[in-house]
């Protein structure tokens, strides 16, 4: 509603309609309301955004590996940003309802090659325990100073996208140790895990190299 001041040869204020009456000083002005609009997004739009929910979901709980593994990838972005940005190109893969991770190409590192030639893991569900072991190139290793380089172990189960789903190795053997353990615990979920394997320097520089997808493992009940 538009109100007029000090009588009939006031100046107006307020609404009237579509117009807006605006005083500056001795001028008032009338101005048109800005027109509302309802667009719909785009198929494309809303694909561009289910692909972006997933990965966030899928980075989230892993977030603490990606900040190390992601560091250096653009040091003008923050490793969040980065993991995001790669993942979102090289993460997901289309399916006939839309997108989903495609666990093999998912990054949860970018750096350096990854050395690893061969591996076998063992699991002692009596002890609770995952042991990865593996051969490794060691001209990439030389080239790219590996062999110092800590391991790092990520054992996902992605079914439910939660930080309790997630195992990793406390300790960290380097590469040149062939080998390495992770604890596992009776109150984590039981059902597939994916296995990331990645190798950083801990000289404070956090060099990495890419993550290596290994494949999946069930994990059940620990036996008695």
């Amino acid at each position: 509603m538009a109100i007029i001041k000090n009588g009939a040869n006031g100046t107006l204020s307020g609404k009237a309609g579509s117009v807006v009456f605006v005083t500056n000083g001795n001028t008032t002005y009338a101005r048109g309301l800005p027109k509302k609009t309802s667009k719909k997004p785009t198929s494309e739009q809303i694909v561009a955004r289910s692909r972006f929910s997933i990965i966030q979901k899928f980075i989230s709980p892993i977030l603490p590996f990606i900040r190390i593994g992601f560091k250096n990838y653009n040091p003008n972005k923050k490793a969040h940003s980065n993991a995001m940005s790669y993942n979102l190109n090289n993460g997901t893969e289309k399916t006939a309802n839309g997108y989903r991770i495609n666990y093999e190409d998912f990054r949860v590192s970018k750096g350096s090659p990854n050395p690893i030639t061969s591996f076998m893991f063992d699991l002692d569900r009596k002890n609770g325990t995952f042991t990865l072991s593996w051969e490794y190139d060691t001209s990439i290793a030389t080239q790219y100073q590996q062999d110092s380089s800590s391991c790092q172990i990520v054992l996902y189960n992605a079914e439910e996208m939660l930080i309790s789903n997630v195992f990793a190795n406390e300790s960290r053997n380097t590469l040149k140790h062939k080998s390495q353990s992770v604890e596992l615990s009776e109150t984590q979920h039981i059902g597939t895990y994916h296995i990331y394997v990645y190798f950083y320097k801990t000289n404070g520089s956090n060099e990495c190299t890419d993550s290596k997808y290994l494949g999946t493992f069930e994990w059940q009940k620990m036996e008695t």
